[in-house]
Order: C-alpha cells, then structure tokens, then sequence
C-alpha cells in the first residue's frame, strides 16, 4: 500500500507529509545512513509517527495542512518520529500500566503499597526530543518541555 502524502491541500486518506525518498534522504542526511528494513516496513512506520503526531496539541488550525505549504520541519519531525518507530514498532504508543495501583503487602495490620507513580496514559509516553524540538514553533503544549508554548507562550531555551 502506497502512502498518501499531504501536501498542504488537505488530501483526503493522507497517511504520510514524506515519501520513502524524502525519509530515506533525511536519515542519511541527520543520521548518516537510510533506516534498514523493506518499503512496506518505512511505510508503516512513517503512518505510525503520522498517527503520534494527530496526537499533539497542534496550534488552532495547523493540523494537517498548515494553510497550504508543509513546513520542513514538520517534515523532519515525521521522519525522526518514523525512525523511532522503525527501530522499535509500537514505540509511539506503548501499552501502558496505568501506575498508583495497590498491592497488599501486609495483612494482620492491612497495608496496602502504592506501585508506581501516579502517572497518566500521556505521562508513560516517550518524547522524541529532537522531532519535538523541531515542532515547537507549531505546537500549543510542548511535551519535551512539559510547558505550553504558542498562543502567547514561548519557550525558553
């Protein structure tokens, strides 16, 4: 199955902002050689990273075409995400074991002991640093950082 790229013009069943060629150049130009692995397996890595990326707090009405050009660095930000993904499918979107669960450690005195933290779905989800640096200027809420940035609000550093 073929990708479907957005182009800025709101492309019905858009899967991808980059074709194989585009992700391949950037990892050889970022990482010094192309990911390893068939199409079909660059291909779904780069509609996983396109589904993580649906996830983020975009600024209003950025998602998905940005008002008709993609900018590069979104385009860099996917094909990072999608190397991610490449190198451990599922990376993106771990199964996650909500933490602040209880388990009985005492029972003549009943204690219970907290496991974990109390962390939420989107606390347990990795941060790829580098694609998140390059989406700030994008983005209303800055995972990296855990700081809202655009609408008013800039990062610092």
């Amino acid at each position: 199955m073929t990708l479907t790229i957005e182009g800025g013009s709101d492309v019905t069943g858009a899967d991808s902002f980059v074709t194989i060629a585009e992700f391949d150049g950037a990892m050889v130009a970022y990482f010094g050689a192309e990911v390893t692995g068939t199409d079909p397996i660059k291909e779904a890595a780069l509609r996983r990273a396109w589904v993580a990326m649906m996830g983020f707090e975009w600024l209003p009405g950025l998602w998905k075409t940005f008002g008709g050009t993609i900018p590069d660095k979104v385009k860099l930000a996917q094909s990072i995400l999608a190397r991610s993904e490449a190198a451990s499918p599922g990376s993106l979107s771990p199964s996650v074991t909500l933490a602040g669960q209880k388990v009985l450690t005492e029972v003549k005195g009943i204690r219970w002991t907290l496991t974990g933290d109390a962390s939420t779905v989107e606390q347990s989800r990795p941060v790829v640093t580098m694609a998140m640096d390059l989406l700030r200027d994008y983005l209303a809420y800055d995972t990296a950082r855990d700081i809202p940035v655009g609408l008013g609000f800039r990062s610092v550093g």
